[in-house]
């Protein structure tokens, strides 16, 4: 039994579960940084950033973005890129299923990411067997 007291989830193949709710791959993209003034002349910036220190001091810092991101095919960031400056975010409606829709880069034959070595560090990070594994595959036991 797994740590959940559930049967163990010793791989991926043929669920995809953990991906049928994130519409892309979402990694953290390069972001330079900004002074507090340039904070301050934008307004939606300015208030979240006067509501919580760390995000103005995320801003200020900047960040270099993933290495996954920098390593990626320049032609697949592309792809990625011109998919979310045209992604069109669906009515919420409070259930999962209204969120993003599957990811662009899962296959929904296999079950499996067609970018896999490209993916970003939300996907790497997520575990097979973990209790988070386990929700999402109760929540879509009806797909998998």
């Amino acid at each position: 039994m797994s740590q959940t007291g559930k049967l163990p989830v010793v791989n991926c193949e043929g669920c995809g579960a953990c991906c049928f709710h994130m519409g892309y791959p979402a990694y953290v993209l390069p972001r330079d940084p900004m002074t507090a003034a340039e904070i301050e002349a934008d307004p939606v910036l300015s208030q979240r950033a006067a509501k919580d220190k760390r995000f103005k001091q995320d801003l200020i810092d900047g960040h270099p973005g993933e290495s996954h991101w920098h390593r990626m095919p320049e032609d697949l960031r592309s792809q990625w890129q011109t998919h979310v400056d045209q992604y069109q975010q669906p009515d919420y409606d409070g259930t999962v299923e209204s969120l993003d829709g599957p990811c662009i880069w899962l296959d929904m034959e296999t079950r499996q990411c067609i970018h896999h070595e490209s993916r970003p560090n939300i996907c790497r990070d997520f575990k097979a067997d973990s209790p988070g594994c386990h929700d999402w595959r109760k929540h879509y036991a009806d797909r998998i």
